[in-house]
């Protein structure tokens, strides 16, 4: 009888042991097979060095250039190139007929956890709405909008208080406004937003910005977290065109 149930319990515990590196086996799959999908994006994109007070290279990767003519060769849903210098934020944004489709989707269409940064498919795809609503996992690796979550934190705001958005048509600033936890149904899922709303999130915000509004356009990243069910958290800035 001893013997059976230790059998038993062995077994048991086996098959936990199995299960449990099955999941992390697929995990590190999708994994690398969303960081190759990145990387072959990537081959067309090109880091622009920042220049120091004297005029000299700074040696900060500051902006990228982004040959969109060849990315679309691989995606024809690709819009626009979002871009942080000295983070994990650096990917194209694509944009579907629906929300659900790059959710768990790769640029090549194949199934991943990961899925793609993408624009709310009731925006303008370049960008002219009032505000653009752009999506994005929080994975635990820091992938995709992973490391949006940081902007919880002054500290990591103050070192980027902004970020690069790229079209086909134009190199974009976006000076961060706000980043504050919303309702998965909250009103700032709207390609105009209120003044209420953003007020609110200026007074809710994680961080102080060192910029204010000057009534341009708006561009929302969202991801989840995890303070209570179907809670985002997003971080709203202002749309500035780079001459």
């Amino acid at each position: 009888m001893k013997k059976g149930l230790y059998y038993g319990i062995l077994a048991v515990l086996l098959i936990i042991f199995l299960f449990s590196a099955y999941q992390i086996g697929d995990y590190l799959l999708e994994k690398y097979r969303s960081d190759q999908m990145i990387n072959s994006a990537s081959k067309f994109v090109t880091v622009e060095q920042g220049t120091a007070t004297d005029g000299k290279p700074s040696g900060d990767p500051e902006r990228i250039d982004v040959n969109f003519e060849e990315l679309r060769k691989m995606n024809s849903d690709i819009v626009g190139w979002i871009y942080c210098a000295n983070t994990k934020l650096n990917y194209p944004i694509v944009q579907g007929a629906d929300n659900d489709y790059y959710l768990h989707r790769l640029l090549d269409g194949s199934w991943n956890s990961n899925g793609t940064i993408f624009m709310d498919y009731r925006n303008q795809p370049d960008f002219s709405d009032h505000n653009t609503m752009i999506h994005g996992h929080h994975m635990k690796s820091g992938a995709m909008f992973g490391e949006l979550i940081q902007y919880k934190k002054q500290s990591f705001y103050d070192e980027h208080p902004y970020l690069y958005i790229m079209t086909e048509q134009q190199t974009y600033r976006l000076n961060l406004l706000a980043g504050c936890v919303v309702d998965s149904i909250s009103d700032i899922y709207t390609t105009q937003l209120t003044e209420d709303m953003l007020n609110s999130c200026l007074s809710n915000s994680t961080f102080a910005s060192q910029f204010s509004y000057q009534g341009g356009r708006l561009v929302t990243l969202s991801t989840c977290t995890y303070e209570y069910d179907d809670a985002r958290y997003v971080v709203v800035g202002e749309l500035l065109p780079v001459e």
